[in-house]
């Protein structure tokens, strides 16, 4: 079926988005969720973040040295870090597209993480881009200036 390095970056992927979808619920960030319902997210996201472990080490054995086919540290590492960047993507893709028309108010510049209470992703980006487009002399003038 796959390979086992597959198999590791598929449960990374599908944890990591279990995970953050559990983090958002919590921190109320809920331009993040996949399901506008705090309890229905943290429900999601602990399925997403139990049920690859079940899977990966129910399909075979995992215990496998790295020079009889199981994966090394280097590179266990490298599918850990690919994972987690893919789930983070994924989440900013699926969570602007379920968030679109949420909008209670336009993020401030400074608000950060906390824009994504308000907002979904794609749209407190956009707004700190126009910000920031608009006021980067501004505000980087006393760094460049004696």
């Amino acid at each position: 079926m796959f390979t086992f390095a597959t198999d590791y970056f598929l449960l990374v992927f599908v944890s990591a988005l279990g995970v953050i979808q559990i983090g958002a619920s919590f921190g109320g960030l809920s331009g993040l969720l996949f399901l506008q319902a705090p309890k229905a997210a943290r429900a999601l996201g602990t399925v997403l973040a139990v049920a690859p472990f079940i899977w990966f080490f129910a399909v075979g054995e995992r215990n496998i040295n790295d020079y009889q086919g199981g994966l090394d540290a280097p590179t266990q590492a490298l599918f850990f870090f690919l994972g987690t960047l893919a789930a983070g993507g994924v989440t900013f893709v699926v969570s602007s597209a379920v968030n679109w028309r949420m909008d209670r108010g336009a993020p401030a510049p400074e608000d950060g993480m906390d824009a994504l209470r308000n907002a979904s992703w794609a749209r407190a980006l956009a707004a700190s881009l126009q910000y920031w487009r608009k006021n980067w002399r501004r505000r980087t003038k006393q760094y460049f200036s004696g």
